[in-house]
């Protein structure tokens, strides 16, 4: 990487943890991001970058720089923040009672701007052009698949992202060829019973009961319906039933998250998550209903060459001993996998933690605080892939 883009990157990284810093502060949820948007579109208008708004619902921007003629390459950032009450104690720490952004999507917005300005500062590097996506609600609503249903990747030769990522140190950056994370399924089933007295239960058709069961049974979807050499998971993550101690409820439910790593996995797992929760209840002469989400994520598979060009970008730039190689997949999911269905591209997992870290919080918990050391890391990352793939990545990864 040029030196005097390192530079240019290293002057710009007070600007861009002030930025990371005032993100943080203002932490929106899916498709209500707008003072980020209005942000962000304020950044990259003062850095003389030309924005289009309105993307996925509104909230979204796509932002071009270089010669868009000869080719291009985009590069993404997810903008959302969750619904946590934040616990870091930072001075920056969430505004906003009951939101905070605890998945670092703060530090990947403020590295795509940074990854934007710099490149506007040294457009002459650039030999073709470079989309900015600013994608609200990857966090569960599945906005990269509105960005790309209306048209963000289209004509695009290839299209990477990275992440934060606990368990990797910062200056390294993690890089998985195929199958990187998992897909994911959300979904609820409605128990429905017969309520009454908690001291009768020979009257009633207790949907606790039912739904305990299902819980139990839904387990063995993994460890007796799939082979042992198969990830895959089933999580329970909310239970909701009755209103007092004596009273049994009419109704219990339940909601939880499926993950596989390929489409056949996945759909032989929703079947079995609807006969269990159907066929238990019918057991205890109860009735369930199985309501699967629309917006489940597919698996993300990254493009081997786009891997490539992404592993000479980071040890070129870092050094060898940068490119930190993930051996398995992650069984969380990303709906960057969307980008990934429609154009080749890769995405990189960058490390978050501080030297010899023991504890650090992981990502979705109210402790967990984006790395401000790793933003140097990110832009350069993300800059050096731009470059690199209009120098000798273009042709090799869009021929794949």
């Amino acid at each position: 990487m040029s030196t005097t883009l390192r530079e240019t990157i290293t002057a710009l990284l007070p600007e861009i943890a002030a930025l990371r810093h005032e993100l943080h502060q203002h932490p929106e949820i899916r498709f209500e991001e707008r003072w980020t948007s209005d942000r962000i579109a304020r950044f990259l208008e003062d850095a003389g970058l030309s924005c289009t708004r309105g993307w996925a619902r509104g909230t979204g921007i796509v932002a071009e720089i270089g010669p868009m003629e000869n080719g291009v390459v985009a590069l993404r950032a997810d903008m959302d923040a969750l619904e946590i009450q934040e616990e870091t104690g930072h001075p920056y720490a969430s505004r906003i009672p009951g939101r905070m952004h605890a998945c670092g999507h703060d530090g990947h917005t403020a590295i795509l701007c940074g990854v934007a300005k710099a490149l506007a500062l040294r457009a002459e590097l650039l030999r073709g052009g470079v989309r900015f996506l600013f994608q609200p609600a990857e966090e569960i609503a599945g906005g990269g698949k509105d960005m790309v249903a209306e048209g963000a990747v289209d004509g695009v030769g290839a299209v990477f992202a990275l992440h934060a990522w606990p368990g990797i140190p910062v200056g390294n950056v993690g890089i998985r060829a195929g199958c990187a994370m998992a897909s994911a399924e959300f979904f609820r089933i409605e128990v429905a019973g017969k309520g009454g007295h908690g001291a009768t239960p020979a009257s009633c058709i207790d949907p606790v009961v039912v739904a305990a069961h299902i819980i139990t049974a839904l387990q063995t979807i993994v460890s007796r319906e799939r082979p042992p050499w198969e990830a895959g998971v089933v999580t329970i993550g909310r239970v909701d039933a009755g209103s007092a101690s004596n009273i049994i409820p009419d109704r219990a439910i339940l909601e939880g998250t499926l993950r596989a790593l390929d489409a056949a996995q996945r759909a032989e797992m929703v079947a079995a998550l609807r006969r269990i929760a159907a066929c238990t209840a019918e057991a205890f002469r109860a009735r369930a209903e199985v309501f699967v989400s629309e917006t489940g994520y597919p698996p993300l598979h990254n493009n081997p060459a786009c891997v490539a060009l992404a592993h000479e970008a980071v040890t070129a730039a870092f050094g060898p001993e940068a490119a930190h190689a993930v051996d398995h997949p992650h069984m969380t999911a990303e709906d960057f996998a969307y980008y990934l269905e429609k154009t080749p591209g890769a995405f990189l997992f960058l490390g978050n933690d501080p030297p010899d870290a023991t504890d650090t919080p992981p990502l979705h918990s109210p402790r967990f605080d984006f790395n401000d050391a790793a933003l140097a890391v990110g832009i350069e990352t993300l800059a050096s892939i731009a470059v690199r793939f209009h120098e000798q990545g273009r042709a090799r990864t869009t021929a794949s």
